[in-house]
């Protein structure tokens, strides 16, 4: 059973973080052919029997109901990735997920279905593996939206063939702060791919973490958009390299006050924003990826989500601030 509170996924403890790849995700987006599509539902009661449908379909998950709670629990799946700020906007919506939170289902967001299957390090076909095997118990007892030419149907055009999204996160310290990231989005979206920031489209970037993904899914294999995506993705990170190498070479002394100056203010902090911390953070993974910083049990990934608010919001206890349990949890942590 997931734990909600929990603030990263089993999955995400597996292995030991990398320096640049965060995760990788696979997305299939689903329709069925005898509902409206969430956007248009006449009632609530609509997204309800699409929710029932689903879940009857793939028994072995754990179904969270999105009315059935509260905002700030909403907030924590989003933050650890399971469902997308959108789904929560909708009033008849749910999540489907495995034991450690790998899979994820989410139910009524843009389109009835969106299965996505997430892991560590370039993963991408194995992703789509698990992906395509709950795409195939889904189709044996429900009826999916599919045309013989143009494929899965979805409710946004983009979406239409595969209706697959692959995607991987990356920490780009060296190319955010050497200004190089608008040059990259740029070339990588003529090649009909783009970057976003940490929670995909339209968010923000945080601790200079992006996600790279696939935009057109029409004309083209699930086995093309992975092996495309994942060339471009080896190409960035064969510029984060270098571009690591070039700090230490000839940037040396700035690069470490930028490190050792994140370092004090995390250590010495009392009050911190998140978009602060995250880049804070970040220059302190920096350091330690470059040698310059060893620090027993920094876990990147995991402050990272630890730190938003709706894991330190308390009610119960409105004499601290976000900013001051931000600043405790990074002193605590940072020594």
């Amino acid at each position: 059973m997931s734990d909600i509170n929990t603030p990263i996924s089993e999955w995400m403890k597996e292995t030991a973080e990398s320096p640049i790849v965060m995760s990788s995700r696979i997305r299939l987006a689903r329709n069925l052919e005898n509902h409206v599509h969430p956007l248009m539902f006449p009632s609530e009661q609509a997204g309800f029997r699409v929710i029932n449908e689903v879940q009857d379909a793939l028994p072995d998950l754990s179904l969270m109901r999105l009315d059935m709670m509260d905002q700030q629990n909403k907030m924590k799946l989003v933050a650890k990735h399971l469902i997308s700020p959108e789904l929560i906007k909708q009033p008849a919506s749910a999540v489907l997920l495995n034991e450690d939170e790998s899979i994820s289902i989410m139910i009524n967001e843009e389109d009835h279905i969106r299965v996505q299957a997430m892991g560590n390090d370039l993963t991408l076909h194995e992703l789509y593996d698990k992906a395509s095997e709950i795409d195939n118990t889904l189709d044996e007892s429900l009826e999916i939206s599919y045309d013989e030419q143009l494929g899965y149907l979805t409710t946004c055009s983009t979406n239409i063939g595969t209706g697959m999204r692959a995607s991987v996160m990356l920490h780009l310290p060296g190319l955010s702060i050497m200004k190089r990231m608008n040059r990259i989005a740029q070339t990588i979206n003529r090649f009909g791919f783009t970057i976003r920031g940490i929670y995909g489209e339209g968010s923000q970037v945080y601790g200079h973490i992006y996600q790279v993904s696939n935009q057109l899914t029409l004309g083209k294999t699930e086995e093309e958009i992975i092996e495309n995506l994942t060339e471009v993705v080896q190409q960035i990170i064969n510029e984060e390299i270098q571009i690591r190498e070039r700090l230490t070479q000839y940037n040396e002394l700035e690069t470490l006050d930028r490190i050792y100056r994140s370092l004090g203010i995390l250590q010495n902090c009392r009050m911190i924003s998140m978009e602060e911390a995250s880049y804070r953070l970040s220059e302190v993974k920096l350091g330690i990826d470059l040698g310059y910083l060893t620090l027993e049990d920094f876990k990147f990934n995991k402050l990272m989500v630890s730190i938003q608010s709706a894991f330190l919001y308390n009610d119960e206890d409105e004499t601290i601030s976000v900013n001051e349990k931000r600043a405790d949890i990074l002193r605590e942590h940072i020594k």
